[in-house]
Order: structure tokens, then sequence, then C-alpha cells
């Protein structure tokens, strides 16, 4: 939504954040391909017959989810003015919070064709305008103090570099920013920080590794003094504890062209079952892409993954449950985005046939070779069978550290009468494994670099999954994709 600048008001709307306080959490609802198929609270026009905008608003949930006794209704002190449809002028609308009680579920109108119960900071996430995002943590503010609630902050996410981004960082008024970009983008990343010290007058400073992921972010000792982070390239991980504040911007590319990427799907004679995946930069692609497969004579599936996932479709390199989620459903799976780095997981993920499709090329690539992969990893799986020393790798990053598996792992190895230690890392280097009396390690970091980076470490790499094959607690087949939750 657009705030005007100035004007009247047409017509005075109501929005109801309905949650939960234990736990606590927020419904929100999805409005149907049709009407864009976005995120959003439950919302609706004032009409001449409401007594006042309470009253409007629970007629609203009445009609959009059967509620009929909500509990406390606390005004979040949130108007935003926006343009009205069909240029009926500048509209208001009031926000609320609503109170449900925990067992509560809604029954589903024809505005709505999902709900789901979500953390705030998944709904901060998923709800698709600026101002809903700002209107959950004004909930959160509200109601902390008096529901004795987790305060902690919940990430910012903007689409670009742009002046909504430098607006929130000039309002926080930073004496530091720690930047840190992905690899793909280190060529850019002395602009993109000129870009932000321009704008905010506060000093930038680039982390010095580029960031593989949302799970590893700058942690406040890589950037000393920094007040806040900004990490480009990647969505925030809803179950992730973050250093606050940290600034996500998901660098969405607005382009391609759907009508014509679903002939080239069309021409290629896909199977029709098709499931859609995408890399968080071409998201904004997907509604429009499934419903020109299906005017096409598709039948595309979506699915919303687990709590890892900010967004349904969305694919994370050690996670693809909104995949394994329709892979019943579905015959072949489309990836939408560019390089090999997700198709290879998806493929591994959910043993369907995985397409390629760049949008910025407009290409589409034949399937990933599972086999050849799978073959590749049950050969150093048996290679390693005869190990007695084991090294079980983990990680200190947020976003990374599994100390639980490791333990389990370590455990699991005496038990067979082998050798096991654990080594903690920030992030893992090939040259920090040289020279000790390891046969071969377990990585518990990032799935990706056990099957990616394999052939730079002295050692078999395995991934958890993979060590239990290794000692014979696991069949060879079928081949288990190492999945992060």
């Amino acid at each position: 939504m657009s705030a005007p600048d100035s004007g009247t008001i047409a017509r005075e709307c109501v929005e109801g954040y309905l949650y939960t306080a234990r736990p606590f959490e927020l419904w929100i609802f999805r409005r149907p391909p049709a009407r864009g198929g976005i995120w959003v609270p439950i919302s609706g026009k004032v009409e001449t017959t409401d007594a006042d905008l309470e009253s409007a608003l629970l007629r609203e949930l009445r009609e959009e989810t059967g509620l009929e006794r909500p509990g406390a209704i606390t005004p979040l002190d949130w108007q935003v003015p926006f343009d009205a449809p069909n240029g009926e002028g500048t509209w208001r609308l009031t926000a609320f919070a609503v109170e449900v009680d925990p067992t509560w579920t809604p029954g589903l109108s024809a505005e709505h064709d999902l709900a789901e119960r979500v953390s705030p900071s998944v709904a901060s996430v998923r709800l698709h305008y600026t101002d809903n995002r700002e209107a959950v943590q004004r909930l959160v503010e509200r109601l902390q103090p008096r529901l004795g609630l987790d305060a902690r902050e919940a990430p910012h996410v903007y689409a670009r570099v742009g002046p909504e981004l430098f607006e929130a960082l000039r309002q926080r008024r930073p004496k530091r920013i720690a930047l840190q970009v992905p690899a793909g983008l280190v060529r850019n990343a002395h602009e993109l920080a000129e870009q932000i010290r321009a704008a905010t007058g506060a000093p930038v400073f680039l982390a010095g590794r580029p960031c593989f992921g949302a799970c590893d972010v700058p942690m406040p000792d890589e950037v000393p003094g920094a007040e806040v982070a900004v990490v480009l390239g990647h969505a925030p991980i809803p179950n992730m504890v973050l250093p606050p504040p940290t600034y996500f911007v998901e660098m969405r590319y607005s382009g391609g062209d759907p009508s014509r990427l679903a002939e080239m799907v069309k021409t290629a004679r896909l199977p029709a079952r098709l499931g859609i995946v995408a890399s968080v930069q071409h998201l904004d692609l997907v509604a429009p892409l499934e419903r020109e497969l299906v005017r096409a004579g598709f039948s595309p599936k979506v699915g919303a993954g687990d709590r890892r996932l900010a967004y349904p479709a969305q694919a994370l390199g050690c996670n693809y449950t909104g995949a394994e989620q329709v892979a019943a459903e579905v015959d072949a799976f489309l990836f939408v985005g560019t390089g090999r780095f997700h198709p290879i997981g998806l493929a591994l993920a959910t043993d369907r046939p995985v397409y390629s499709l760049d949008p910025l090329q407009e290409s589409l690539e034949p399937p990933i070779d599972r086999a050849a992969i799978v073959r590749r990893r049950q050969l150093l799986v048996a290679g390693a069978r005869d190990a007695k020393r084991w090294g079980i790798l983990v990680s200190t990053f947020a976003g990374q550290n599994r100390t639980a598996t490791a333990l389990a792992m370590q455990l699991r190895a005496r038990r067979h009468g082998r050798e096991a230690e654990i080594l903690t890392f920030s992030r893992i280097d090939p040259r920090d494994l040289e020279g000790r009396a390891f046969d071969a390690y377990v990585n518990t970091a990032c799935p990706r670099i056990a099957i990616d980076d394999s052939d730079l470490y002295p050692r078999p790499m395995l991934t958890p999954p993979e060590f239990l094959m290794a000692l014979g607690e696991l069949p060879l087949e079928p081949y288990p994709f190492d999945t992060y939750h």
C-alpha cells in the first residue's frame, strides 16, 4: 500500500490481526490466485450499517472467519491512508489486535483459500504489505508487557536496496552498519556500501566473508561496534535467532514474462503435474507463472514448507520441505532461478526430475542427473565404512549449529566401537582439517558443504544420514537428503 501525500478520507477500512497468547502466534490468511495469492490479515470496508470501527471489525471477522466470540480487542494506533482501487479517492485503514482461543480454527470464506497460525517473525515476513509488517511489530510491542511475551525484534525485510531500506536505517540512526553480500555481489559490494552510506550518513563496514545463506548473518564480533546488520540476497529464516536488528534485502527480481516462460515449458513437453520451487529472488514470478501454466494445461503445485521457510515455494540449500509436501502429487519439479545449486538439492530431496527455468536468460535446462550424484555419494560412504576415527564438525553460526545432532552421532560411533571427537568452527575451511588424525568426518553444519565441496577435503566428508549408512544403520537405498529443520 502507498500512502498519498494529502486528500480527504473517502472511506474507512479496518484490519484485524488475530493472535493467540499461549503460544504467542498470529493467524495469517492467503488470498486466492485471482486476488494475487498474497498473505494478509483480515480486513474490510466500514459499511453505513456499522456503528463504529470495532463493529465493522467484528462483522468482518464473522464473515471471513466465522469468529463469533473474540477475546480482547486492542487498537494498535496504526492508521494507513492508501489509494483506493478504481480511483475512488483515499481510503484509510485502522488496525486492531484480536485475541482468539488457541483451540479455535477459522472457517474460510471466498476471500481466502488458506489460513496458517505462525510466529510473529514468520508473519512479519510473509505478510505482503509493508504496513502489515509494521502493524505486527506494533502488536508485539503493545502486547509484550501485558502477556510477558518474547520481545525479540523481528527481522526487517525489504525487496531491494532502495528508499524504504534507507529510510528505515535513518530512523534507526546507527553509528555503524555491517553489510554482508553473497558471493555473486562481491564485485558490487563497495558500490552498495557507498549507496547505504550516502543515504544514511552512517559508516558502512563490509563483512569480509560473503554470505552463502541467511544462516550465517554477520555476528557482532565480525564487525565490532556495528549496531545493525544489512544482509543482501537472502530471506530471514523464521525459526532462527538473529543478532538484532538485522535488515534482510531479498534482491527481488521483478522481470520475466510468465506467459512466454509457460510457453517454453509447454513446448518442452514437461509433465502436466508439475511442482514449482524458486529462489527468493524470483518468488514474485511464482504466482503469475502458476496461473499461466494452468492456462497451458498444467496442474502446478506449490508447497508451504516447514518453519524454516519464510515463503511458499521457497528453496533453501538445506531445506526443500515445501517441495517434499507436494512430491507425491507431481511427476517433476520446475525450479525458477539461476544456477545448479538449488536444482541439485531439490533433486536429492525429492527423487523427482528437476528442470531449471532461468527467467533472466529465458532458458530451460534438462533434469539434473540425480542418479550420478547419488552414486558418487554412495561410493564415498562405502569408502568410509572402515574408518576408525571420526571427526564430527559443528558450526557455531546461529543458523547452522546442530550440537545435539553431533552429540548423537558421537554416541552412535562409540557404540560401534569407533573413536569420535567433536570439532567446532565458525566457518569450516578445508585447510583447518589438514594434518588431523581422523579417517573421515561427519558434517553437521550446512549439508551442502559435504555434498558440493566434498572434493576439497582431505578425507571423506559425510552428512549425518550418510554417516549412519557407513555404520550400517541405514541402507544405501533410498538415498536420504540431510534436510535442515
